[in-house]
């Protein structure tokens, strides 16, 4: 299971259901489940919610969704992955 997947479990027991996570998100159900299959990207901004809703550190999981959503293909973009995954490791020694 993915990281994101596991907080959108975490947030959806804290609500009660993906469901109830979704009306206090302000979304509707269906984009959870795009989000879990993996047909739709969960921003930064929405993991910060969804982790603010599990208890967890919106920071760092802000820049999990940054991080998640660099392009690879370039030496920029593997540079800037491998930077700002040093820079969550950081965060999360906090």
């Amino acid at each position: 299971m993915s990281q994101l997947n596991i907080l959108i479990e975490q947030a959806a027991s804290i609500a009660g259901s993906e469901y109830k996570l979704a009306q206090v998100l302000g979304m509707q159900q269906p984009t959870i489940s795009a989000w879990k299959s993996g047909k739709r990207a969960c921003s930064p901004t929405d993991r910060a919610a969804l982790a603010d809703i599990a208890g967890k550190d919106p920071a760092a999981e802000a820049l999990e969704g940054v991080i998640a959503g660099i392009d690879l293909d370039t030496p920029k973009g593997q540079r800037a992955k491998a930077a700002l995954t040093k820079a969550l490791a950081r965060i999360q020694k906090l």
